[in-house]
């Protein structure tokens, strides 16, 4: 403690000497004042309270301005963002219908207006109102639900449920279209009279409703769609409608007759009856492009006056292409695109692939075909077809589902539809309907002594002494399957087919023809290629009804 004082004692000592020494040195150093001395502070002074007025003032004026511009910038920041809450919106749903939205609700009913216009869109191109409906009703919740939110339960009994309102897309002709899910079957349609003589066609059926029309309005038509798309199914009711309401002549090439699966095989009453003509096998074929050429020929000179139309149906055509008949079948599809309308000789064309290495290598075949009946199929081979990216999208997006089709008739819009359930029973009520009128396809054979329906070509004549030889052959057995046909996929479908099972089933067919198990397993499995002589061993075993 006392040496706490002593230092703080002895700090007060040397503080009060050091304010003396300081007070002594002021006091010996300052001498007589200098009148320059003081003159040159007294101009320094004024100097400086002159300068120091001046930027006083440049401060103010630049303070004063930033304030003046600040205030306009905000007044008119505040006058902009009231006139912007004070604008609207106008959003255009269809033709009829328009919905005004001020900016402050803009949050709540952009996506309610986006969402009708999308709706609008969807339905215009699709052509019906099911999906753009349930699309409209989403909307319509989602409004209600903001609209809640927003203002509470009360005031809301006035509000209308989604279901009781009218869409604002819907035109009033739009209302009469019934909303229908489900579309009548063939047998339906003949019970309904919907197919019956003297009506026309129905082509399928656009928003529940039938669109009619004829051969007229599709000429060449290719049926396209992947395996279980329902290319068969359009086949049989475009056949057995057409029967029914116009007596139209389908005279067809099927090269995978006898398959269950095979256009052939379904319309197989029918042509058991005599209501259309089937070939099956190579030489057969020939002769039946020889006589759709023949009626060009003798219709366009007026040898033959009759106006019944005739249709070539064609299944499996990538497959034919590729055979030795690919360029006969070219050449026939050509002259019915390009000749055949001026005397009512149709056709419609199926496949699977339309590649132009799967056709042929030529993109003739693909181009002879003026519309189309698109199932579900991979976008590639829509683009192929379809030959443009609008349509294409279509497919793409709204064709999903087995006896979905986008049809895209001559010289009108493309429309997506649904083609009614056709089955191989209903061919047999086509052929009960029909007995009675059954058509004589011989008489559009060439008859002798009349000309050639193709004396120049030589891809024809060719073609067929090529096949001279397995002619003779084939008409001891008619129903001989082309051995040339034969694939390792007909194969497989054969076996699977078959009620014994696939182990006895081979080793049946490999007993009866003396073609190993092994080397059938190996075609099966693509690992080994299927050569003539081996197809030719096979075949009289593969089918129950050939031997």
């Amino acid at each position: 403690m006392r040496a706490s004082m002593t230092i703080i004692l002895l700090g007060v000592v040397v503080l009060a000497a050091v304010i003396l020494i300081g007070l002594m040195y002021q006091t010996w150093i300052a001498g007589p004042a200098d009148d320059r001395i003081t003159e040159a502070k007294v101009e320094t002074q004024v100097k400086n309270i002159y300068w120091y007025s001046t930027a006083y003032k440049a401060a103010f004026i630049a303070v004063l301005g930033v304030l003046v511009i600040s205030v306009l910038m905000i007044s008119y920041s505040i006058a902009k963002s009231r006139l912007k809450k004070a604008s609207v919106h106008t959003y255009k749903i269809g033709k009829y219908n328009e919905v005004v939205v001020h900016e402050k609700d803009l949050s709540i009913a952009a996506p309610i207006a986006m969402g009708l216009m999308n709706a609008e869109q969807l339905k215009q191109m699709n052509g019906g109102v099911e999906r753009a409906f349930d699309l409209y009703t989403k909307m319509a919740e989602v409004q209600t639900k903001q609209i809640q939110s927003l203002v509470g339960r009360r005031g809301l009994a006035q509000i209308t449920s989604a279901s009781e309102m009218t869409p604002p897309f819907q035109s009033p002709t739009d209302s009469a279209i019934p909303h229908v899910k489900d579309i009548p079957t063939f047998q339906e349609l003949l019970a309904s009279g919907d197919i019956a003589h003297g009506k026309s066609m129905i082509l399928g059926f656009e928003n529940g409703v039938p669109r009619r029309g004829s051969f007229l309005d599709i000429y060449s038509a290719a049926v396209a769609g992947e395996s279980g798309s329902g290319k068969t199914a359009t086949l049989l009711f475009l056949i057995g409608s057409g029967l029914v309401a116009e007596k139209i002549r389908f005279i067809g090439i099927d090269p995978h007759y006898p398959h269950p699966k095979s256009l052939g095989y379904k319309t197989r009453p029918i042509w058991e009856a005599g209501l259309m003509r089937m070939a099956t096998f190579k030489d057969d074929m020939i002769a039946v492009l020889n006589q759709l050429e023949g009626i060009i020929d003798r219709r366009l000179r007026q040898i033959d006056t009759d106006t019944t139309p005739v249709v070539l149906v064609i299944d499996e055509l990538a497959f034919l292409a590729k055979t030795s008949i690919g360029s006969a079948v070219a050449h026939t599809m050509e002259r019915i695109s390009t000749e055949g309308r001026k005397c009512a000789v149709y056709m419609l064309a199926s496949s699977q692939t339309w590649l132009v290495a799967r056709t042929g290598d030529s993109s003739v075949v693909r181009d002879t075909l003026t519309s189309a009946f698109v199932h579900r199929i991979k976008p590639k081979q829509a683009n192929l077809l379809l030959q443009d990216k609008e349509e294409a999208e279509k497919v793409k997006k709204y064709i999903k589902q087995a006896g979905d089709v986008l049809l895209c008739p001559v010289n009108d819009e493309s429309v997506v539809c649904k083609m009614p359930f056709t089955t191989e029973a209903d061919m047999h009520t086509v052929v009960n309907l029909l007995k009675s009128e059954a058509i004589d396809i011989s008489e559009y054979q060439l008859q002798e002594g009349q000309p050639s329906s193709l004396p120049t070509s030589p891809d024809l004549r060719q073609l067929a002494e090529s096949s001279e030889s397995s002619f003779s052959q084939q008409l001891r057995n008619p129903r001989t399957f082309d051995a040339e046909l034969l694939t390792a996929q007909i194969l497989r479908e054969q076996m699977e087919a078959s009620p014994l099972g696939s182990e006895e089933w081979l080793k049946q067919l490999s007993s009866n023809s003396g073609v190993s198990e092994t080397l059938v397993q190996r075609i099966m499995e693509g690992k080994k290629k299927l050569s003539i002589r081996t197809a030719k061993k096979l075949v009289p075993y593969l089918f129950s009804d050939q031997s």
